[in-house]
């Protein structure tokens, strides 16, 4: 079934493909805002908010861009072959820890080789890091992981998505390194 985001966490490190970093990142600033008490929702290439729980206005933007972005339905599917595809030409992701999600994009943009395997899966380097964005946010949102004051749901297509084809999550989180079901 569909894996806790504190659980993804523990497998942050070991997420072979480009793009992955955005959800990364989400991992593990969930797990870094969990031990600071602060909700435990995040953003790709943000660093974790102040200890007050406050959220920058460009990472509530990134945040907000990311649970509204609707994934096709084919995302997962290709995805997964995108990130095989990724991890067999020995492309890991780079630290876009500092960086907004606009900046991300430009930066995985940027790697040699990367926009051609994007290409031949039917992504951009946008559509490829704005739909794992929306996949780590609906994953955090479909797993009762609670979002900051004022921010929006999770994409209610996308949550219908996952229902619909709990076994694409699963194969997607396989791709990323992140076995289901391990706690």
């Amino acid at each position: 079934m569909i894996l806790r985001l504190k659980t993804a966490s523990r497998f942050a490190a070991l997420i072979p493909a480009l793009g992955l970093a955005t959800l990364s990142l989400t991992c593990a600033q969930a797990q870094t805002m969990q031990t600071q008490g602060m909700p435990t929702q995040a953003i790709p290439g943000q660093s974790a908010p102040a200890q007050s729980g406050s959220i920058s206005p460009e990472m509530r933007q990134d945040i907000e861009t990311g649970l509204r972005y609707p994934l096709p339905a084919d995302f997962m599917p290709r995805a997964a072959q995108t990130l095989q595809a990724l991890q067999a030409a020995n492309i890991r992701p780079p630290n876009s820890t500092q960086l907004s999600l606009r900046a991300t994009i430009a930066q995985i943009a940027s790697i040699p080789g990367v926009p051609e395997i994007l290409n031949a899966h039917g992504f951009t380097p946008e559509t490829f890091l704005m739909g794992m964005t929306a996949f780590g946010m609906t994953l955090a949102a479909t797993n009762g992981q609670a979002l900051p004051a004022g921010l929006p749901a999770a994409n209610p297509a996308n949550v219908a998505l996952f229902h619909a084809h709990p076994d694409q999550v699963t194969t997607l989180m396989q791709a990323m390194g992140a076995p289901p079901g391990q706690n």
